[in-house]
């Protein structure tokens, strides 16, 4: 009989997770003594082979034993040793946002170019917990055309294949491999090992692929490991054979029909082997989910630094670019490079993911909020030396605002302005606009709770990354506001909206669009703050959904707080079981979105928060924010990882000729589900930290406990009458996530006028994602991603207008350009992701 030819590749790996179950000092103590070890096999067996990725390994290594780094890049020449991924660790991979991931490989990549000689090819994530659909666009635009990852599992979802072509809603694709069984091994002999991953390869492949070596907290291949290997290439050499599954050590098949050739190898040989025979693999076009869902709201706290940290660094960087080219001051390129390494680093799937113990968590936190501070003094130091340069001559005080955004703004803005001590009221003080023209306010209360400084809000209209001059003064002229926003204790409305409340739960009864005089609340009601059971371990292995719902927050409490001419609010205080939770949900006038900013307070161990949104809608269809771009979702109460927002749309329940929706917009939660009509946001979960079922819970005198104590969130509902697109939902999450930036300063003489804008994106279709200096120091990049999924044309406008690009971008496509000057003209070349012309 006839008998096939089987390449089997064996890959030598040790996965090292620099954070779990220990701090990064000790993952920084193993990535050395591994790589040791991998040097001292490759020396010491001359076939043998090695992979390496994540470059903060890499760097660790330099800086500590320069002689092993110098053998180490000695051995990648030679073609022993091999580096993946182009990634600094390897990250969780739904939660970053996608700028976050393009920096990954970009600095990475340039990393490994400049001190090792090679640019990986193969992205590799074989821990991480699912997979974001818009991966493929990002690692293809990244220099990479594979991908390796290992979960979800064949028991978590089935997949056409274990080798796939796995394609992005742009089109974009990469070949795929799922690993069989594990990424590494304890286990000295590989038989079974090998005989798992045979069984796995498509047919129409003669390829594939075997990993193993000691992982999690490295080691690498041991000596008996590398030496079984060669026994088992003896043993099927000469039998011609596949090694036996189940059988013992020594134990080899009857010749059959499947000759096995094992070597030891790579994942780029493999690749390159399998590309000939993929035309015949089938395409996989959506998410690759499910595995350890409670990863996206453990440790509420790290989230929503996380978030914080992500949007400082963007805005920091646009600010930086508006300052280097208004005012000359040069960009500090090497500070935003470290601050994104550090970010990036943090996002390594066991820290973001909120399932590491608690001190390597709280060392994460740390250096989110060092990220963020960092980043706030970037964007601070820009947006004074361009206020400096600014003509703000007048009587009183002025305050620059600027925005970060790349079309016009006109947000709600609160602001303190100084007053020399003086009462606002008493001193008849107003607010002014550039011409002088007097601007609608209204007092709020201050931040401090001594009552000597004043807080006003007010809705600004700011130019396109850009800023605007706002002078406040004493003896001022007021402007009257028509209509105002009416508030009792049980409602609020404005001229969009309608509000109900229940004053025995708190919870939203009722919210009518007032033009189509359409209830947009369903029977369940929104803002309802659910109690679930989640016994649960602190990854919720096994788990795809939470409904055990035991309880309430209730005995609800509700004050007016704010009763004027632009904004009402309600203070709503309800409380479960020792714990308590207060909510501002406050109603803006010419608004069509409620905000809610909570102040939480949490004393519970396994259970689950969630807050319930009921719409009043027939077919629903559930939308999510995810890494550049959105994507639909089924409506079966899947927990599921999203970014900024999410949505739920359909025909309504009394008009099914119309659409209505809801969508649900936050600063820094992740997690959330959709059942039917009703969208859940969650909130929290409690498990201890770090516990991994089916270890016994009992065997610690004391464990730690996650989310326990106050946490602060925002939230903003956007209820809509029609497409969830028409509603403007991905410009109001930007605006909550990358707020005005103000810059108070003195009266003084400049030569910027009063207002400006840098650039700007003319089509509604388009939104900037990234506006920077580029890494070479030549030009600057602008990134620019279709927003709704229809693609679309416009003009990138350049420096106040003085020139105009077009820009086309086809539904889901993201595009990189750089814009850099000769002589008085701006010229635009496409560029990859990672800043190198296409």
């Amino acid at each position: 009989m006839d008998q096939t030819r089987t390449v089997v590749h064996m890959i030598a790996q040790a996965h090292l997770d620099p954070v779990w179950l220990w701090r990064w000092t000790e993952g920084r103590a193993e990535a050395l003594a591994t790589s040791r070890s991998a040097v001292d096999r490759l020396q010491e067996y001359t076939d043998f082979q090695f992979i390496r990725g994540e470059a903060q390994v890499y760097q660790w290594i330099e800086q500590e034993d320069p002689q092993l780094f110098a053998k180490i890049v000695d051995l990648i020449h030679k073609g022993r040793w091999h580096v993946v991924n182009g990634m600094i660790v390897q990250p969780d991979m739904n939660l970053p946002q996608g700028e976050s991931f393009v920096r990954h490989f970009l600095l990475a990549k340039s990393y490994m170019r400049q001190h090792l000689g090679v640019e990986p090819r193969v992205a590799y994530c074989v821990d991480s917990f699912g997979h974001a659909g818009t991966l493929p666009q990002i690692f293809k635009k990244c220099g990479c055309d594979a991908y390796v990852f290992m979960r979800p599992g064949p028991h978590e979802k089935t997949l056409p294949s274990e080798v796939f072509w796995w394609e992005a809603p742009d089109g974009s694709r990469v070949l795929a491999h799922r690993i069989s069984g594990a990424y590494g091994s304890r286990s000295e002999d590989h038989r079974e090992h090998i005989d798992l991953a045979v069984h796995a390869k498509p047919a129409a492949l003669s390829h594939t692929m075997c990993f193993f070596g000691v992982g999690n907290h490295g080691g690498g291949p041991t000596k008996a490991q590398i030496e079984n290997i060669q026994t088992i290439q003896f043993e099927v050499e000469r039998a011609g054979s596949t090694p036996c599954r189940g059988k013992r050590s020594g134990s080899i098949a009857p010749a059959g029909q499947e000759k096995l050739d094992i070597r030891f190898s790579n994942p780029d040989a493999y690749f390159s082997a399998i590309l000939p025979e993929a035309n015949t693999l089938p395409t996989v076009d959506e998410e690759l989910y499910f595995h350890a869902v409670g990863c996206y709201s453990a440790n509420s706290t790290l989230k929503r630094d996380h978030r914080r940290a992500e949007c400082a660094l963007l805005v920091a960087e646009r600010m930086a670019t508006m300052a280097q080219l208004w005012v000359g001051r040069l960009a500090p390129m090497d500070r935003l490079r470290t601050l994104w390494y550090d970010l990036c680093f943090h996002q390594f799937h066991d820290i973001l993911g909120g399932c590491s113990i608690k001190e390597g968590e709280d060392e994460a936190v740390m250096a989110f909020g060092r990220v963020i501070l960092g980043a706030r003094e970037i964007a601070n130091d820009a947006g004074r030396a361009i206020a400096a340069c600014v003509d703000t001559r007048g009587r009183g005080g002025t305050v620059v605002l600027f925005n970060p955004l790349s079309h016009p703004s006109t947000p709600y803005v609160e602001y303190e302005p100084w007053t020399g001590w003086r009462s606002w009221e008493g001193g008849n003080w107003g607010l002014m606009d550039e011409h002088n023209q007097p601007v609608a306010y209204q007092s709020i209360e201050a931040q401090t709770a001594t009552g000597s400084i004043s807080r006003i809000v007010f809705r600004a209209e700011l130019p396109p990354l850009g800023y605007r001059v706002y002078r406040f003064a004493p003896d001022s002229p007021q402007i009257d506001t028509d209509p105002p926003v009416h508030v009792t204790r049980t409602s609020l409305e404005n001229d969009r909206l309608a509000v109900r409340l229940d004053p025995a739960t708190g919870a939203i009864v009722s919210c009518v669009d007032k033009a189509s005089n359409l209830e947009l609340t369903g029977p369940c009601g929104w803002n309802v703050a659910q109690v679930l059971q989640d016994t649960s371990d602190t990854w919720s292995h096994g788990i795809c959904r939470f409904d055990q719902v035991i309880g309430h927050f209730s005995d609800a409490r509700l004050i007016v707080c704010d009763e004027g001419p632009l904004q009402a609010s309600l203070l709503i205080e309800r409380a479960y079981e020792g714990s308590t939770w207060l909510q501002q949900i406050i109603l803006r006038q010419g608004e069509r979105a409620l905000l809610i900013h909570n102040w939480l307070s949490w004393q519970g161990r396994w259970r689950m928060l969630k807050l319930a949104f009921d719409v009043a809608m027939n077919e629903p269809q559930a939308t999510h924010d995810v890494p550049f771009g959105w994507c639909h979702r089924p409506c079966d109460g899947t927990e599921r990882a999203a970014q900024m927002w999410m949505d739920v749309t359909g025909p309504s329940c009394t008009d099914a000729g119309q659409l209505v929706g809801l969508a649900l917009i936050d600063d820094g939660k992740y997690g959330c589900d959709v059942t039917g009509s009703t969208m859940r946001l969650t909130v929290l979960r409690s498990p201890p930290y770090a516990y991994h079922e089916p270890h016994q819970l009992g065997s610690k005198y004391r464990y730690d406990w996650i989310d326990q104590g106050p946490q602060e969130f925002t939230l903003a509902l956007v209820p809509h009458v029609g497409d969830w697109r028409d509603a403007g939902v991905i410009w109001r999450a930007l605006e909550l996530n990358l707020p005005a930036v103000p810059v108070t300063t003195h009266c003084h003489p400049g030569e910027c006028p009063p207002t400006a804008s840098l650039a700007a994106l003319s089509s509604p279709e388009l939104t900037l994602t990234a506006l920077k200096p580029a890494e070479d120091g030549n030009g600057y990049i602008v990134r620019v991603a279709d927003r709704h999924g229809r693609g679309g044309e416009g003009e990138l406008r350049w420096l106040g207008w003085d020139q105009t690009f077009p820009i086309s971008v086809a539904p889901f496509e993201v595009v990189t350009l750089r814009l850099s000057q000769e002589d008085d003209r701006w010229n635009v070349i496409p560029c990859d992701m990672i800043e190198r012309p296409q």
